[in-house]
Formats: C-alpha cells, sequence, structure tokens
C-alpha cells in the first residue's frame, strides 16, 4: 500500500472511534471475493489513472458509491408502496424509503463517531434486492422458492442412488457442524431430502447456517442485495474485488430481529471467479454501523407508514392516527414530553429526531464503557451484550407499539390493502413461473441482453445458457430477475395492462 494514499485515508477517518469501520484493518484484509485489500488499493495507485478515482475518497466512500450509481438501486424509484384508506390512497416510491434509512444512518452514525459512509453504504445496499411490489410480494417469493425446491426434490428423490458420490459431498457440505461452528441449517433446506438437489442448492443459491428467524426463509431482500451485488447471477461468477464482507454482512442482516452471536450466522458459498474459490461471511463481519442501520431501517418504515395512513384517514375519515396513538401509548406506558409533543404536531420530523437522539444518548454511553474504547470491536464479536447499541428499553418499547398499531389500524383492517397484497403475490408467482419455465426463449433473451449492456464473452453467454438447464439455478435466476424488475414490468411481463 502506498505511504501516500494510506495516510490519506487515515487522516479522513482520524476522528472515528477505535470501534467504529475503519477502511484497513488486521482484522479484515481481504474483500469478499478473497482479493487482498490493501493490495488492490495499492495497485490502483500505482496506477496513473486509478489512481484519480482514489483522490479524496476513501475505501469506504467508493463502496458506498458503488452502492449509489448502481443500476438495482437506480430502479426503486419505479417500486411503489400503497396506503389506503376509505376512498383515499398514498404512493411512495421506495427510493423514498432507502433515503430517509441512509439519512437516519448517517445522522446517528455521525453523532457516534462512526464511520457515517460506510453506514450508508449498507444502508443504500440492504434495499437492492427488494422485489417489486415490496412487502406484498417478500413471503410469495419465499413460499414459491419453497414450492418450486420441493417439486424438483420429489423427482430426484426417486432417481438418488446411495451410491452417488454427491451423497458424500453432501455430508460433508451439510453434515458437519464443527464446519460451521455449530450453526444450525435453515428450515427451508432442511426440507429438502435429495442429496443431489441439497448439493445443487449449496451451489446456486445463497444461504447461511445460524440461529436468528431470517435464514430460515428462502427469500430476505438483504440476502438478494448481498447477492445481486456481489455476484452475476447468470453465470453464478464473483464480481472482482468490490465489497468488503463487513459491508456484506450489514446487508444481509439488515432487520432488526437479527442480532451478532457465534452461532447467529454463517455464509459460505463456493464460487468461481473468486481468488479463495468461496465467498464468505460471517459473524465475526459484524459492526456497530451495522447495528445503526438494523434500526435506522425499522425507525424509517414505521414513521412512513405511520405519515401516510394519517394522511390517508385524514382526508377520507377525518380521523387523525397520531391523535388515536398517542391516546394508546399514553394508557399503556405513558409518554415522555418530545414523543408526546410529536405526536401533538403530528410531525413525523419530530419523531424522528425523538428516535435518534434516544439511540445516540443510549449507545455513547455504552459505546464510552467499552474495554479499550472498542479497538477491534473484541467484546461485540464475543457476543457481550453489553457491547450492543441500540435503542434504550423504553424507546424500543414505543417504537414495537408504534409499528402494532400500524399492523392493526392499517394493515390489518383496510381490506384494500389485504386485496391488494393477495392479488400482487399471485401476480409476482406468475412472473416468477413465466421466468423459471422460460428456459428456451424467456431467460435465453434476458441473458443476450444483458450480454450486451455488460460486454461479456461470447464464452460467458454459452456458459449461462448451459446453466438454465439446472433447475436450481433457474429458481434462484427467477428471483435474481424479478428482484430488478419494476412494478410495471411485472404487470407488462405477466400480460396486466391498464386500458
Amino acid at each position: 500500500m502506498s505511504d501516500e494514499y494510506h495516510d490519506r485515508v487515515a487522516k479522513a477517518e482520524s476522528n472515528l472511534r477505535p470501534c467504529a469501520k475503519h477502511s484497513f484493518e488486521a482484522a479484515s484484509q481481504v474483500f469478499v471475493d478473497g482479493t487482498e485489500i490493501l493490495q488492490h488499493y495499492s495497485d490502483k495507485w500505482q496506477d496513473e489513472q486509478a489512481r484519480i478515482k482514489l483522490l479524496n475518497r476513501t475505501p469506504m466512500q467508493i463502496e458506498r458509491d458503488r452502492i449509489l450509481y448502481s443500476k438495482p438501486l437506480r430502479r426503486q424509484t419505479d417500486k411503489y408502496h400503497l396506503l389506503f384508506s376509505g376512498s383515499r390512497k398514498v404512493v411512495r416510491n421506495y427510493t423514498t424509503h432507502t433515503m430517509r434509512m441512509a439519512h437516519v444512518t448517517r445522522a446517528i452514525c455521525n453523532a457516534l463517531q462512526l464511520n457515517q459512509d460506510f453506514g450508508e453504504a449498507i444502508a443504500l445496499g440492504s434495499k437492492v434486492g427488494a422485489t417489486p411490489f415490496i412487502h406484498a410480494a417478500k413471503t410469495p417469493v419465499a413460499k414459491w422458492i419453497d414450492k418450486r425446491l420441493a417439486e424438483i426434490d420429489g423427482i430426484n428423490d426417486r432417481q438418488d442412488n446411495v451410491d452417488d458420490p454427491h451423497v458424500v459431498i453432501q455430508t460433508r457440505v451439510f453434515g458437519n457442524d464443527d464446519e460451521m461452528k455449530g450453526a444450525k441449517l435453515p428450515g427451508w433446506l432442511v426440507r429438502v431430502q435429495s442429496p443431489l438437489i441439497r448439493d445443487d442448492i449449496y451451489k446456486y443459491i445463497p444461504w447461511a447456517r445460524g440461529l436468528d428467524d431470517d435464514i430460515n426463509s428462502a427469500y430476505r431482500s438483504g440476502k438478494e442485495s448481498y447477492w445481486l451485488l456481489t455476484t452475476n447471477c447468470f453465470t453464478r461468477t464473483s464480481k472482482p474485488s468490490i465489497f468488503s464482507p463487513e459491508t456484506m454482512y450489514g446487508v444481509w442482516r439488515h432487520s432488526r430481529s437479527n442480532h451478532p452471536g457465534k452461532k447467529n450466522f454463517q455464509h459460505k458459498s463456493e464460487i468461481s471467479g473468486t481468488q479463495r474459490g468461496y465467498q464468505e461471511i460471517t459473524w465475526e463481519h459484524v459492526t456497530y454501523e451495522a447495528a445503526v442501520v438494523r434500526y435506522a431501517d425499522d425507525i424509517t418504515w414505521i414513521i412512513e407508514n405511520l405519515n401516510d395512513a394519517n394522511t390517508a384517514t385524514t382526508l377520507s375519515e377525518s380521523r387523525n392516527l397520531y391523535e388515536e396513538l398517542k391516546t394508546q401509548l399514553k394508557r399503556e406506558t405513558g409518554l415522555p414530553y418530545s414523543l408526546l409533543l410529536a405526536l401533538d404536531d403530528q410531525d413525523s420530523g419530530a419523531l424522528y429526531t425523538y428516535f435518534i437522539e434516544d439511540f445516540v444518548r443510549h449507545s455513547r454511553e455504552i459505546l464510552d464503557g467499552l474495554n479499550d474504547h472498542g479497538e477491534g470491536r473484541l467484546q461485540l464479536l464475543e457476543g457481550d451484550q453489553e457491547s450492543f447499541i441500540g435503542l434504550s428499553t423504553d424507546a424500543e418499547q414505543y417504537l414495537d407499539s408504534i409499528e402494532g398499531f400500524i399492523q392493526q389500524y392499517v394493515f390489518e383492517s383496510e381490506h384494500r390493502i389485504k386485496h391488494r397484497n393477495t392479488m400482487l403475490g399471485t401476480i409476482s408467482e406468475a412472473c416468477l413461473d413465466l421466468l423459471y419455465e422460460g428456459k428456451d426463449e424467456i431467460l435465453p433473451a434476458f441473458i443476450t441482453d444483458q450480454a450486451i449492456l455488460e460486454k461479456w464473452a461470447d464464452s460467458e453467454s454459452r456458459k449461462a445458457k448451459k446453466m438454465l438447464n439446472n433447475s436450481v439455478h433457474r429458481i434462484q435466476l427467477a428471483v435474481d430477475i424479478l428482484s430488478t424488475m419494476t412494478d410495471q414490468e411485472i404487470y407488462d411481463f405477466v400480460g396486466i395492462q391498464s386500458v
């Protein structure tokens, strides 16, 4: 590494806490694809043309920018979230959520002297794998994967030969708990009986061992985001030297229900185009910035839905959801003055301020009390709960109560939301079916378009088309393509048109 660039980066990150994610760390020496980080940037600095891209930017800013200007993130503008009440509807695109979530992340990271650019990279990246129709499609997509795997599993199970060498490979990959630090297999994978199909899942579908609920779903937006950002999904080849494993850990594990811990998460996937022959992300790549994103996502989702729902109900029914929420919260727990005032004023900005300030105040006390100032994040890596940052107990309870209120008074009581979600789930499954079954015409057309846009070599196109013969690969590829499509593209693709 050139001393000049190393010194530039060190100076730019000199105001960060020792426990923050720094661009160059002894504990994180390789990208997800196995390329040495220091050597990569040293080579870039020696190249006069490439050096221009490094001037005035740290590696963490470069990772952030790669996501910010990526095609999947750009297409979020045409993915929509709708709320109904009476005769009214409120529409916002998913870019709104992502940008506000990123802002909340930066605000908290800045106040805690964590790496803002790194936190923003996680926040932006965690949403690039979100399906069209957002939450309406999430569960149907996961169920569709389960259903398709069950279909081909039943066929192959009858054809398996116990003497087949794949059985030995399968036992090595899935049966050795020591290799994965004792973490459990996800439920959707355990249900697959055929060793041949299990081996194909290991080859073609990103999965992880662990204890948290998110690994038990065949589709999660964070997992899909990791896959789209790091992999050429058509050829299952690793994209070269792009992201640190800490970034991808945060992207995959951006849900508030996920926690650090030695047995909570372990992903390892053999994949071509890597320096080591595999990509790996583990609980050892946890960071405090990733913890910030976990909360920023929920804070944003809850406040935005409350604000949209209140707009719709105020206009259609002359109801004030903020007032109703305030009454319920006061009955349950009582309220601090700043939160009470925010609800009185129907001020979503003040709600953001309340939760951000609480997070900062509570977490600063924790970070200030870390052994050795948290250098190396050792307490966090050991799963020491005393080192976890987040909202105070009271604020987290308020956030949960607001979420429960929204579920009860908006999503569960408004019939049009239920009907719309059912319809969109069906449309999403129809799109996946068309993609999965279109190995002769539809998928080759997607491959041809991608080859032109990305200037593939002919050998890559041939490889991508040959891989379509594998059913498990087509399952994952169908989800990959669906995740990059916009709402209108789904309608057009399945043949639904407005007249």
